[in-house]
């Protein structure tokens, strides 16, 4: 009896950055790779129709933003480290708050996060775990604490999905390593900076503090926003590494997934260093003690990192008017978001304020992506037989770039193609 053709389901970040959501299916069992939405949008992915078993392979909302809605059918076991799980809660959390507080739909409840909770398998780096038809192994993506890519082998086939993945270590974490990964047939890659490298990382921590230290000797506030998972923790490190000597305040969300990451120090390259960065920050609660912060000199690091919510709007509503301060943006702005559009024009725009800011606006490529040459070295070293190009603004483009450098097949398909693997 011949085997049933393995399939890749496309429900989501499918020739766009986002909504990551991917279903491996064997004929035998439905194994579902992160299943995410756009969190500027609340765009969700298409449904699941049945899911057996699950890898959230990391916890940014683009990647596990819809997970707990697919338990209002069913229950099944989701494999990911205790690291990425308890980030992605804290995401969750803050989604349906917000969403009470904008008077929005709920995507999901507390009840559907819990079912979540009660079906989590928690594994570590180098684990491999046996689905009823699969094997499945874990390894650091590099991205964020506790980030994986994965290699599943099913049938005859073995498929790396790297999810998202960084290859050069950063101040907070390791690279993700490739080097003994070997016999892969299909790789699905993301591909979000298939088309732009990155600055080299000291360059940029180097010009961080340089802003940071002008706007202080300028008795200004320098306010740098940041995603919460991740990011803070890279952002705090790469501050207090300048031995300052002006208050270094931690407020918002980035408090919490700081702390989180502290909990799991065998996934930080330095967690002293993290540690230390943490003792002599100082916690900001209260809109009163933020407003006792601005008094004097120092530097704010705080959420949200789209500038769409979050503490950043009580900075920026007290501090637009004044050039001596500054706003330094430190990872991507979407289209649409209050800070691609900030970027863009100068204005704060939101659905309540209008501003035309005269703060000094910079901003800096902390991206926690691998750049375009890795990807293309990504490619060669495997050497696989075909390359899925998924998450990025340009996979056809980068899909055919592969095609004509190394022969390999490379596709690009779009949200609801199945591809034949």
């Amino acid at each position: 009896m011949s085997m049933p053709q393995l399939k890749l389901e496309c429900l989501g970040g499918a020739r766009e950055v986002g909504r990551s959501a991917f279903m491996l299916d064997n004929g035998k069992e439905r194994i579902l790779m992160d299943y995410g939405f756009h969190p500027e949008e609340n765009e969700l992915p298409l449904p699941a129709k049945r899911v057996d078993v699950m890898m959230l392979n990391h916890p940014h909302l683009d990647h596990s933003g819809a997970v707990p809605t697919l338990y209002r059918r069913a229950a099944f076991p989701l494999y990911t480290t205790a690291a990425c799980f308890d980030q992605a809660w804290l995401l969750w959390k803050d989604t349906m708050k917000l969403a009470r507080l904008k008077g929005k739909p709920m995507i999901f409840t507390a009840r559907e996060t819990e079912k979540v909770e009660q079906n989590v398998q928690r594994i570590t780096f180098g684990q491999t775990i046996n689905t009823r038809t699969a094997t499945v192994s874990f390894h650091d993506a590099g991205h964020v604490p506790g980030s994986f890519y994965s290699i599943i082998e099913t049938g005859k086939k073995r498929i790396l999905y790297t999810s998202d993945f960084k290859m050069e270590d950063t101040r907070l974490l390791r690279a993700a390593n490739f080097k003994r990964v070997k016999g892969i047939d299909i790789l699905l890659t993301e591909s979000t900076y298939a088309s732009r490298e990155h600055t080299e990382r000291k360059q940029t921590e180097n010009k961080l503090i340089q802003i940071v230290k002008n706007t202080i000797d300028n008795d200004g506030t320098a306010v740098i926003p940041v995603f919460a998972v991740g990011r803070a923790a890279e952002i705090l490190m790469v501050v207090h590494s300048a031995k300052p000597n002006f208050p270094i305040y931690i407020d918002g969300m980035a408090r919490e997934a700081t702390e989180i990451a502290l909990r799991y120090p065998e996934l930080l390259r330095d967690p002293k260093a993290l540690q230390a960065a943490v003792d002599h920050a100082i916690p900001l609660y209260t809109d009163e003690e933020r407003a006792a912060a601005l008094k004097s000199p120092c530097t704010i690091i705080t959420t949200g990192g789209m500038l769409e919510g979050g503490p950043v709007v009580f900075y920026l509503k007290r501090l637009y008017t004044r050039p001596e301060s500054s706003l330094t943006l430190t990872g991507y702005q979407a289209p649409r978001t209050a800070g691609r559009y900030l970027q863009d024009t100068g204005r704060y725009v939101t659905a309540e304020v209008d501003m035309a800011v005269k703060m000094q606006i910079n901003y800096l490529d902390f991206s926690a992506h691998a750049g375009r040459t890795e990807l293309f070295d990504l490619v060669k070293q495997l050497s696989p037989e075909k390359v899925i190009c998924v998450h990025g603004d340009n996979c056809e483009r980068f899909a055919t770039e592969l095609r004509g450098r190394f022969g390999v097949n490379a596709v690009a398909p779009e949200i609801g193609e199945t591809v034949l693997l």
